[in-house]
């Protein structure tokens, strides 16, 4: 087997082994995270007690003491937040992750031959409709009648305080004040929401010599340092029972938060990205029933501007589908 060969062997065991822990990774971490939980509960009054007995005998606040617990929280912030990173990208080995990304990326293709003409059409049809269901059913939970919230609506705050009671005056306001949910082109066909302009990204080289990479690499570097340091102070000054009993209640305490990054940066996209790319999709098969089915010509007295972009467009409304006219 050639060297190349091994390099491609090794790195499809790690990108299975990826795939199998995020995998079970969303029954599992659940069940682990309680258990250090109540692992670290249990112990800690035992450590504590045990560390200020034996070492001091009393409470004493002392500068090496002071710089000790803010190293320690910048270890724990650092730690945590670069296996947040690694959990996110192995949480982009997720098969439900995958495949939604998979969906919502043939559904795209799919706009993309029909056309995305009246897709803002269709987008501000959704959050009247979103906004409409919202409002109707919270005003049934108030067990009001939609023409009883119509007659109420504009009156002043004092008023409904006076007529309902400051509860459900407040319960009232806030129905008053819903916003409009956020939908777009953008949102549906981009990710983050972002219109791509085209034109050449950055290389490589500039992504690594961007000056706010180079200073997290630095950042990490020094508290890498610092750690080497602090383990090796450890263990040659200051030998005691309390002082291994605090050393490996720390490092428990640090496991514990590299595992919550790892398991908070997986399911940023085994679970929440997944829900994201699912409700994108949902929209998206949405609008190509909104074309394919013309729902949009019922709508041109509700939006004027459907007849505006089909005579700007020159398109011919046939009797079975929707196409632009030849030039």
């Amino acid at each position: 087997m050639s060297d190349l060969e091994k390099i491609f062997e090794a790195e499809d065991k790690v990108t299975k082994f990826q795939k199998g822990y995020n995998t079970s990774s969303k029954n599992a971490s659940s069940i682990i995270g309680r258990n250090i939980k109540l692992f670290i509960v249990i112990l800690l009054p035992l450590v504590l007690v045990g560390f200020v007995w034996l070492e001091f005998g009393g409470v004493l606040l002392q500068i090496h003491t002071l710089f000790d617990v803010i190293f320690t929280v910048a270890l724990f912030i650092v730690a945590e937040l670069l296996m947040t990173s690694i959990g996110s990208d192995g949480g982009k080995f997720d098969n439900d992750y995958l495949a939604a990304r998979a969906e919502l990326n043939e559904l795209i293709n799919k706009v993309s031959d029909v056309g995305t003409l009246f897709l803002g059409v269709f987008c501000d049809w959704q959050i009247d409709i979103e906004l409409v269901q919202a409002t109707r059913f919270r005003v049934r939970m108030l067990k009001m009648t939609p023409r009883m919230f119509d007659e109420i609506k504009d009156l002043p705050y004092e008023q409904l305080v006076k007529k309902f009671g400051k509860r459900k005056a407040r319960k009232i306001q806030e129905i008053i004040d819903l916003e409009p949910i956020e939908l777009n082109e953008s949102i549906l066909l981009f990710d983050g929401g972002k219109l791509e302009r085209g034109g050449v990204p950055e290389s490589g080289n500039e992504h690594i010599n961007d000056k706010k990479h180079q200073t997290l690499s630095v950042l990490k570097c020094f508290f890498t340092g610092l750690l080497a340091i602090n383990i090796l102070l450890t263990f040659t000054t200051d030998i005691s029972i309390a002082r291994i009993i605090y050393t490996v209640f720390k490092l428990i305490l640090l496991l514990f938060r590299m595992f919550k990054g790892y398991e908070r940066g997986a399911k940023a996209f085994n679970t929440i990205e997944v829900k994201h790319l699912k409700a994108r999709a949902h929209y998206l098969r949405g609008y190509l029933q909104f074309v394919n089915d013309k729902v949009f010509l019922k709508l041109a007295k509700k939006y004027p501007e459907i007849q505006d972009l089909i005579d700007e467009n020159e398109i011919e409304i046939e009797s079975e589908t929707v196409v632009p006219a030849e030039e």
